[in-house]
C-alpha cells in the first residue's frame, strides 16, 4: 500500500493456463484504503494507438525466491508531452475502487525465455504517478502468482 493509503493489486482471469495459450487479460485495481480522498493520474491509455503506460513483468518463482531477471517484460517504448488541460484524473473517495482493464497482454510481452510448464511466475505490474499529488512522485505495484500447466488430454 502506497502512503497516500491506496493499494493497487492484479486480479486476472485465470491463474492456470496452458503455456501454448495466450497470456490472459487481467485488470489493475486501485483501491483507496485511506480516510480521505486521493487523486490518480489518469494515464494508463495516453495514446490509443499504443500499449498501457505502465511496465509489466513476469518473474519465475523457483524454490520460493524470485529470478534475478524477469522471464518477460512490457515496458511502454513512447515519451509523452503533457499538456495541462489535457491532463485528466480520478478522484477515489475513501472505500472506491478503480479498475484498469488490461487486454491482449500477450501482443504486448516480450519473452526472454518461454513459461515452462508446471512452474509458478508472478506477474508485477507497476504504475508511475508523478501528477496526481503535486510534487510527489509514487509508483503503485500490483503483483499475482499464476502457473503454467500443460493441459494437453492423455
Amino acid at each position: 500500500m502506497a502512503d497516500n493509503g491506496i493499494e493497487c493489486s492484479v486480479v486476472m482471469e485465470k491463474t492456470s493456463f496452458d503455456p501454448r495459450a495466450a497470456f490472459p487479460d487481467f485488470k489493475l485495481v486501485f483501491a483507496n484504503k485511506g480516510e480521505k480522498a486521493v487523486r490518480l493520474f489518469d494515464d494508463f491509455y495516453p495514446l490509443k494507438e499504443r500499449g498501457p503506460n505502465m511496465i509489466i513483468k513476469i518473474w519465475s518463482q523457483g524454490n520460493g525466491k524470485k529470478g534475478k531477471r524477469p522471464t518477460a517484460w512490457y515496458l511502454p517504448s513512447y515519451q509523452m508531452e503533457r499538456v495541462a488541460n489535457l491532463m485528466r484524473f480520478i478522484t477515489l473517495n475513501p472505500g472506491e475502487k478503480h479498475e484498469v482493464p488490461v487486454k491482449d497482454v500477450y501482443l504486448l510481452l516480450t519473452y526472454l525465455q518461454p513459461l515452462a510448464s508446471g512452474k509458478i511466475y508472478e506477474l508485477e505490474v507497476r504504475f508511475r504517478d508523478g501528477y496526481g499529488d503535486p510534487g510527489t512522485r509514487r509508483e503503485y505495484v500490483g503483483k499475482k502468482d499464476f502457473i503454467v500447466i500443460d493441459q494437453t488430454p492423455r
